[in-house]
């Protein structure tokens, strides 16, 4: 099935990877929860303009080292992150680093659609209104109407810019949540299991909105469907009990893993 999924799915990127910068430098990094340390030194290069999946079980790490990536991990009491992860060569956890600004250059989409109880407009203007990206009004419709068309949701959404998010379908939510990150012009975009709630029509229209984000961002997805991986990730990353057990090219990890524990997950032997 993994197989099928590679024939079809992630676009050959026309750009050599080697030619594309390197977005986020990780080394050492490691996570504790009080004295339980629960991600075991992990090195990943993510590199602009591509997507990297993190695969691996539930528990393994991939959603706590993802939430390191925008100190979303200081949210948490009692978490604390050592080593080393630099953007664009600056160390996010650096004490000088303004957190609402990182935040805003690395962009996150949760698991479950999170609109705000306002409405469309105001879904996608309120973080460019916060950071004061914007100020007439003229620059706002532009925000807006562009972050609705790049999360390809203009169309369906531009008679009732008026009407509450919360009423669009989860789909369409989840599109709406999506263009609510990358109106503040991220950097990266993370993406925490986004299809996990829809159905596989909505599946597939977020997979194909992640394939052209990719042409302006540099794309963090978890997944637990190793379909989806194939489909939509250059790079993939499995995580094992806290360990990066494998990461390298995505083709690579599900038809030739060098791991024998990758395999045995790619092949359901374990999970």
């Amino acid at each position: 099935m993994i197989a099928t999924a590679m024939s079809n799915g992630a676009k050959a990127d026309a750009k050599p990877a080697a030619e594309h910068d390197i977005k986020i430098t990780g080394r050492d990094v490691r996570v504790f929860y009080g004295d339980k340390e629960a991600l075991h030194g992990v090195d990943v290069d993510l590199r602009d303009r591509e997507v990297t999946s993190l695969i691996g079980p539930s528990g393994c790490g991939k959603s706590t080292y993802l939430r390191c990536l925008n100190r979303m991990n200081d949210t948490i009491a009692g978490c604390r992150v050592t080593g080393s992860l630099m953007l664009d060569g600056k160390d996010i956890y650096d004490k000088s680093i303004d957190v609402v600004q990182l935040r805003a250059r690395v962009g996150m989409v949760f698991q479950k659609p999170n609109p705000f109880p306002k409405s469309i407009y105001e879904n996608v203007a309120y973080g460019p209104r916060i950071h004061g990206i914007a100020s007439s009004k003229a620059d706002f419709d532009a925000i807006v109407e562009n972050s609705l068309r790049k999360a390809g949701l203009w169309n369906e959404a531009k008679d009732r810019l008026d009407q509450p998010g919360t009423g669009l379908s989860g789909g369409q939510q989840q599109r709406l949540c999506i263009a609510r990150a990358i109106a503040v012009s991220p950097e990266v975009i993370l993406m925490d299991e986004p299809c996990s709630a829809l159905d596989p029509i909505a599946t597939a229209t977020i997979e194909e909105l992640i394939d052209e984000l990719r042409e302006n961002f540099a794309i963090v997805i978890v997944t637990h469907s190793m379909q989806q991986a194939a489909r939509v990730s250059q790079k993939t990353a499995f995580f094992h009990l806290g360990n990066l057990v494998e990461f390298g090219e995505t083709r690579q990890i599900f038809t030739n893993p060098v791991d024998t524990r990758t395999q045995a997950y790619i092949t359901g032997r374990i999970g």
